[in-house]
């Protein structure tokens, strides 16, 4: 462990593979901690075998329909909730209104421990939804655009550490108080109408997202 790798294009020429399919297998690597990527020194061996939870791991709104489609969504719940109180933060301008909230848990496709708690809001507009919400590889956002052809033209994500709740942490696996990630995601139509948000917990080692910066100088 330790060891520096090979280039992307040393190891598509040395195996005979394109590019995209090199950089697609680091990057599951990566996801699953056995390899770090890290910019102008290159690709460190971290461990020879996978640990045995799954990882999320989030780069593009690309990224998230693939992470979407190698897990499956469990509804816990299905109810209507009236905007007041806490859910004002998640749901600006929608005080007093009834939306539809799904409770739920993300799930690898294969088994395993849940990787996040979700509570969905759709705009009661949307509630037909409903109908396909449990079918294989579905986001909310596209089962919206699909029945209802309304285009989710931004999403808005927004993470920050949390320690997980008492009574969210008996689903997910991991004590009270223990670290996780809280991630808001707000789905925006035409002129931002609201249309859906997520609220998710993800435990700790279960989420990554990664953001890269292309840095323009004046002197390039």
């Amino acid at each position: 462990m330790g060891d520096l790798l090979p280039s992307e294009l040393e190891i598509a020429t040395r195996y005979g593979l394109s590019r995209h399919t090199t950089r697609e297998a680091l990057r599951c690597l990566d996801g699953l901690g056995l390899i770090s990527r890290r910019p102008g020194i290159g690709t460190l061996v971290k461990a020879r075998s996978s640990q045995s939870h799954y990882t999320a791991a989030i780069a593009d709104l690309g990224d998230l329909t693939h992470h979407t489609k190698q897990t499956r969504l469990k509804v816990l719940a299905e109810e209507w909730v009236t905007v007041e109180g806490d859910l004002i933060q998640y749901l600006p301008g929608a005080q007093g209104q009834r939306w539809l909230r799904f409770r739920t848990l993300r799930y690898p496709a294969k088994g395993g421990k849940p990787i996040s708690y979700t509570e969905i809001y759709v705009h009661p507009v949307f509630e037909r939804i409903r109908e396909r919400i449990n079918e294989p590889d579905m986001m909310v956002y596209r089962l919206i655009e699909e029945q209802h052809g309304e285009r989710v033209r931004e999403l808005r994500q927004e993470i920050s550490a949390i320690a997980t709740p008492a009574d969210i942490a008996p689903l997910l696996g991991t004590e009270p108080g223990a670290p996780a990630l809280h991630v808001l995601r707000v789905y925006l139509g035409k002129k931002d109408a609201l249309l859906s948000v997520s609220v998710n917990i993800y435990p700790e080692n279960r989420f990554k997202v990664t953001t890269r910066w292309q840095m323009t100088r004046n002197d390039d």
